[in-house]
């Protein structure tokens, strides 16, 4: 599988940190305070590779939002934390007056709006800088480790199909919480990515 280029990856961690900082805004309307997300690092790889990275990177015991997509582009958007952060996240976008004992019926609810928010806004930004047109299917809520998240997210089985891994950092009511967004894609996607890409830097340096 090939590696992103110097231009490719500035590109896509572009489009990330734009993408996050929309999605920020929005989720801060939800939340009723400040919300901050940056993408520090991106990098793409086989689906085996990256299900063994969530777990490297984050935890064994992972919880993510999933949207299937298709389009100019098909795959899967995901948008992983490990499961130790649920709480504090589902806090955070719960009205204040809802009471500790009712957190974990409305824990599922919680984590799909918030990604629904994240991605939908994320992968709005990623279509319009790539001039692509991308629909989004309903938000699905899976829990457990990287192999499971990735195996039941809706993208083109096969660990060897290449996947995008955005690192995100989420700051919401004053706690730190580390994540990441992966596009899961089949190789004919990642083709036309980048293609889509190469077009982008094209418009962009004339």
């Amino acid at each position: 599988m090939a590696t992103l280029n110097e231009i490719e990856r500035d590109a896509l961690t572009e489009l990330g940190n734009i993408g996050v900082a929309k999605a920020s805004v929005a989720l801060a309307k939800l939340v009723g305070g400040e919300v901050r997300m940056s993408v520090p690092d991106v990098r793409v790889m086989p689906r085996g590779a990256a299900a063994r990275g969530l777990e490297e990177a984050l935890s064994t015991h992972l919880v993510a939002v999933s949207e299937c997509f298709d389009g100019a582009l098909t795959g899967a958007a995901l948008l992983v934390f490990p499961e130790r952060h649920c709480h504090e996240l589902v806090r955070a976008v719960l009205p204040p007056e809802v009471g500790a004992a009712d957190v974990p019926a409305l824990e599922g609810e919680a984590l799909a709006e918030v990604g629904n928010i994240v991605l939908n806004n994320w992968l709005a930004v990623v279509a319009n800088m790539l001039d692509a047109r991308l629909d989004t299917a309903l938000p699905t809520v899976l829990r457990g480790d990287g192999a499971a998240i990735l195996a039941g997210c809706g993208a083109p089985a096969g660990d060897e199909a290449p996947t995008i891994v955005f690192t995100i950092r989420f700051h919401v009511h004053g706690t730190n919480i580390a994540g990441q967004i992966l596009i899961a894609m089949d190789a004919s996607a990642e083709a036309a990515l980048r293609e889509r890409i190469a077009h982008t830097i094209r418009k962009i340096t004339g």
